[in-house]
């Protein structure tokens, strides 16, 4: 199973790079045993609050600022996502992060090593 979440956020790579600001798109993947009633692996009202808190600190945000991103490549943006849902949520496979238009995109998947 998967949720989805987007967020607004500006950064600098590098020094050189000017600042600009993106729509960021973010699927997390879960993995696990199915229940044996409902089948889903994660009950999404136990999973949402906690994406919704992280999104909540991204959205909005100068990603350069926030301890961890202070290089906001997609690829550490992705790693970052990934270590602080998997504090609290079990079985994430995997974290993509992309920006850009459907069809025009550029994005990271980046694999939960547990």
């Amino acid at each position: 199973m998967f949720h989805e979440f987007t967020f607004e956020a500006a950064h600098k790579t590098t020094p050189d790079t000017p600042l600009h600001g993106h729509t960021f798109k973010v699927k997390v993947v879960l993995t696990g045993e199915p229940h044996p009633v409902f089948g889903w692996s994660h009950d999404l009202l136990e999973v949402e609050p906690v994406i919704a808190s992280l999104r909540a600190r991204l959205d909005h945000s100068y990603l350069n600022d926030i301890e961890g991103l202070e290089i906001p490549t997609l690829e550490n943006v992705a790693g970052w996502v990934c270590r602080r849902l998997d504090e609290e949520i079990h079985g994430i496979d995997r974290i993509e992060v992309r920006r850009g238009l459907e069809g025009a995109a550029e994005g990271v998947v980046f694999r939960n090593r547990h």
